[in-house]
């Protein structure tokens, strides 16, 4: 039997540092510089939660830096951050991912004696000393190259069995696909290998997928644009013979939100203001920087019809006075009374013209190609700066949701 004691560390990966959110760049200069700023901002508070917690370790698990160059400022703030731990006497755990891989070299990149990185495409180990004393046997591997398909969870054996065993993998659920390009694996996988902790990165959502051992997808620490919602942060985890505790502490600076507002018996613009300004203002009670998406359902009972001009002009009134707020709620744009409803799994097997819509965006081949197509154009890239891995579903969703609203409308098909 194991003679161990308990350990806390604080488990984080996605960090992006310095998002350049080039898709956002026509926003005021004060909300732009909130939201450029922003994952810079949540990183130290990281750094200051790690020490306020009196973690024994940091993981960083893939992907610290955006961009396959990482800007001087975000090595900077970097290095700060593990200069700091390293006067705590915390020691950090680094592996890079698919967007920094080989970072390391590309950006020559210096760490602190406490900084300890794992720099091959092969599993190889390190074990966390404390005071001249061994605590735990932590593995892991760094991308080499862009794509991984390689199943990894094979080269993770435990060296030490006597230590806690704690596994760092940026990678994937394996799907049906057969171009699993980003280390994938099984739950079985995981299951099968000697690990007190498989301490995951590279999904943006938080999740926890396995919990004998305890498998975390601590989510990023903030949010990159307005499908990755909600609070954003990492884990301190709390790791005894006996048990896992996971406490999972918010870290964003600017927090994007999709959400839906029924009002009922708005007559004027007037009552569509001020009830935008009341919602704005249970939302700041809330949170302190939203950016947001909203989708506004008048009732039977409201006697306005809010057309498009209108809601950009709208937009417009209630964002401006924002820009001189210290906290600020912006709402990127706005949908008014657009809720269709239809079946899409039967409408998609149906003869209608909207099934073949629905097939054709699902087989998703032509529809990437025509925006590849787009997002090459010049006039478009000096204007719009997207990742098309960022905008594809999003892209794909409105076209749908556009296309199938106009055949309602039109009488074409049936879609409820």
């Amino acid at each position: 039997m194991r003679d161990l004691k308990s350990i806390r560390f604080l488990h984080a990966a996605d960090l992006h540092l310095d998002s350049p959110y080039k898709g956002m760049k026509n926003l005021p200069n004060s909300i732009f510089k909130d939201i450029k700023e922003s994952t810079l901002m949540a990183f130290n508070r990281l750094i200051n939660l790690a020490i306020d917690q009196r973690v024994d370790f940091v993981l960083f698990v893939g992907d610290l830096f955006d961009q396959y160059s990482a800007s001087i400022k975000s090595r900077m703030v970097l290095k700060h951050g593990l200069e700091k731990l390293k006067e705590h006497n915390i020691q950090v755990y680094i592996s890079f991912g698919n967007h920094d891989y080989r970072m390391q070299e590309k950006a020559d990149l210096s760490f602190p004696s406490n900084t300890f990185v794992f720099t091959s495409q092969s599993v190889s180990h390190f074990v966390c000393e404390k005071h001249g004393k061994p605590l735990a046997q932590i593995s892991g591997f760094s991308y080499e190259e862009r794509d991984v398909t390689e199943k990894m969870v094979g080269q993770y054996d435990a060296k030490d069995n006597s230590l806690y065993h704690i596994a760092m993998l940026h990678g994937s659920l394996q799907s049906n696909n057969d171009h699993d390009t980003y280390a994938p694996f099984l739950l079985n996988d995981l299951k099968g290998k000697q690990v007190d902790y498989w301490a995951l990165g590279h999904i943006h959502q938080r999740q926890i997928i396995l919990d004998r051992p305890y498998a975390v997808y601590p989510g990023n620490i903030q949010g990159r644009h307005i499908k990755e919602t909600g609070k954003k942060g990492c884990y301190i985890v709390d790791l005894s013979p006996h048990q896992t505790q996971l406490s999972f502490f918010p870290l964003q600076e600017v927090m994007f939100l999709q959400k839906e507002l029924e009002l009922e018996g708005v007559n004027t613009i007037d009552d569509f203001l001020h009830a935008l300004e009341q919602y704005k203002d249970l939302l700041k009670t809330e949170h302190e920087k939203i950016f947001l998406r909203l989708t506004i359902q008048l009732d039977e009972t409201s006697q306005i019809d809010v057309n498009v001009e209108q809601i950009e002009e709208i937009l417009n009134m209630i964002n401006g006075p924002e820009e001189e707020e210290k906290y600020w709620v912006w709402i990127q744009d706005m949908k008014v009374n657009e809720d269709i409803s239809y079946n899409r799994v039967e409408l998609k097997d149906s003869n209608q013209f909207a099934g073949e819509v629905i097939k054709t965006i699902d087989e998703g081949k032509e529809v990437e190609k025509y925006i590849q197509d787009l997002l090459r154009h010049h006039t478009f890239k000096k204007h719009i700066h997207w990742n098309l891995d960022e905008v594809k579903d999003e892209i794909k969703e409105e076209a749908e949701r556009l296309i199938i609203k106009e055949l309602m409308k039109n009488g074409d098909d049936h879609a409820d």
